[in-house]
């Protein structure tokens, strides 16, 4: 998908959240490892809320960066890490996580090419906000993984 505007990069975001939100939900149901089902769980919830705070963004963010439009916008296609994610191995807490923090490596390329590619200084502040945050939330799974791998 080609963006145009930032909300468009916000939105296919948002979409893609609520994609690995579900995706993570279904598998949660498919699994009979405990600690799978748990790490699934917690990623469904931490999915929810990422897309949660893009909607936020988008209702904090003034209408002018919003509708700011992009001269270089990256072909994007998260369907094919919600397809690995469909795809990844149940028994296997480590493969789950791996196939997470992936999700989060596609978005900070995803930003920093934005960011990248604009002159604008209030996009590159936005989309440098959203990489410092899927930083952050990388560092939460991270942490959750390794807690759960002490149960």
């Amino acid at each position: 998908m080609r963006f145009k505007t930032v909300a468009d990069v916000l939105n296919v975001v948002k979409d893609f959240h609520e994609a690995l939100a579900r995706q993570f939900g279904e598998l949660e149901q498919l699994t009979t490892s405990e600690r799978a089902q748990l790490m699934l769980d917690y990623l469904n919830r931490h999915q929810h809320h990422l897309a949660e705070v893009m909607e936020q963004y988008e209702d904090d963010a003034a209408t002018g960066l919003l509708n700011t439009w992009l001269q270089y916008t990256p072909d994007v296609h998260p369907e094919t890490l919600v397809a690995k994610v469909h795809d990844v191995d149940l028994d296997d807490v480590n493969s789950v996580v791996v196939v997470a923090l992936e999700a989060d490596d596609y978005l900070v390329s995803l930003y920093r090419e934005v960011a990248d590619h604009t002159d604008s200084d209030a996009v590159k502040t936005l989309f440098n906000n959203l990489i410092r945050l899927v930083d952050n939330e990388r560092h939460s799974v991270s942490r959750a993984a390794f807690r759960l791998s002490d149960i």
